[in-house]
C-alpha cells in the first residue's frame, strides 16, 4: 500500500499550516526538545521530580532516532509548522494483534499546544491505522494528565477499565481504546 509522504492538516486556530509527515533521524533532536518541554510542562506532581530532573537531551534524541530506524516496530510521524517539528506521534499495531492499534506516544510543544496540533496528529494516526486494517486503538495515560485525557476523550477514547504503573514512572495510567472507522467512512 502506498501512502502519501505528507499531508497538511490546518487546525482553525492556526495560520501556518500543519504538514504532517514520517519522522527522519534527522529529526530526533527536534523531537527530543518537544519531548522534554512537554514532559516537564505536563508532568510536575504526576510522576517523581527525580524523573524530570534526570531527562537528558542527547540521551532522548539517541533514543527517538532509534525508534525511527526501527519501523518495523511502528511508525513515527511528526507534524511540522513554518519548517519547524513542534509535535509528533508514534503509532502501530498492537503486538500479536493485528486488528489492534496502539498509539505508543502524542506529544506537542508546550508552545503550540491548544492550537489543534495534537488533535490532528491523533487523526492522522488513527487515519493510518485504519488503513492498515486496524478496527480499534488503544493508549494508555496517566491519570493524573487532566489536559491530554481531555483530548483524548473528545476524540471519542474511552477507558476500558485496564491500568499499568511503570516502574520508572511511579504513576498509574489508565489504558483508553476507540473504534475506528474504515477508512471508506472517513
Amino acid at each position: 500500500m502506498t501512502r502519501p509522504a505528507a499531508r497538511q492538516a490546518e487546525p482553525a486556530a492556526q495560520q501556518t499550516p500543519l504538514v504532517i509527515r514520517p519522522a527522519l533521524a534527522d529529526d530526533a533532536a527536534a523531537m527530543a526538545d518537544v519531548f522534554i518541554r512537554a514532559w516537564q510542562q505536563a508532568y510536575p506532581g504526576v510522576v517523581p521530580d527525580a524523573v524530570l530532573a534526570a531527562l537528558d537531551h542527547d540521551r532522548t534524541a539517541r533514543w527517538l532516532a532509534e525508534l525511527i530506524a526501527r519501523r518495523t516496530e511502528g511508525s513515527t510521524d511528526v507534524g511540522e509548522q513554518s519548517g519547524r517539528v513542534i509535535g509528533f506521534v508514534r503509532y502501530g499495531s498492537q503486538p500479536g494483534d493485528r486488528a489492534t492499534g496502539y498509539v505508543f506516544g502524542l506529544y506537542v510543544d508546550p508552545g503550540a499546544a491548544g492550537q489543534g496540533a495534537g488533535r490532528a496528529l491523533l487523526r492522522h494516526a488513527e487515519q493510518r491505522l485504519a488503513e492498515d486494517g486496524c478496527e480499534t486503538v488503544a493508549l494508555h495515560v496517566f491519570a493524573a494528565n487532566e489536559r491530554a485525557r481531555r483530548l483524548y476523550t473528545r476524540a471519542g477514547f474511552r477507558p476500558d477499565g485496564g491500568t499499568r504503573m511503570e516502574p520508572e514512572y511511579q504513576a498509574t495510567e489508565v489504558r483508553l481504546v476507540k473504534v475506528l472507522s474504515s477508512p471508506a467512512e472517513s
